[in-house]
């Protein structure tokens, strides 16, 4: 008996960032799942008005389940590109005056110290 292979589940990004491989594979399922979607719209289209196929036929029912999947599936994945695009533009517009974080930190520290020092010599 032969075992399935496991899928790997891809984790992404808490903070929206994406990686150019992982946007590529978005942006091509977004249009895979448009296809699919528009096949299925067609199958229920000629299901259900041009062959007069009664609503509950199991058949109609399972077309429209996997239509629903389909469109939830794909309004996640734009909702994931959204994102990244609004992350990656925020970080395109940043002003070019701001620290770079290695010079904060050390700012951070030199006014700590300085701070420090005038409070022992307050005491």
């Amino acid at each position: 008996m032969k075992r399935k292979p496991s899928k790997k589940i891809l984790v992404l990004d808490p903070d929206g960032c994406l990686t150019s491989q992982q946007e590529k594979i978005i942006r091509t399922q977004i249009r895979k799942n448009s296809a699919v979607i528009d096949v299925l719209l067609s199958r229920i289209d000629l299901l259900a008005n041009r062959e007069r196929c009664p609503k509950d036929a199991n058949t109609l029912l399972n077309f429209r389940k996997r239509l629903d999947i389909s469109m939830e599936e794909n309004d996640n994945f734009r909702q994931v590109l959204w994102k990244h695009l609004q992350v990656s533009d925020h970080w395109k517009t940043m002003p070019e005056s701001l620290l770079d974080p290695i010079a904060f930190v050390l700012g951070r520290i030199r006014m700590r110290e300085k701070s420090l020092i005038a409070q022992e010599c307050w005491k």
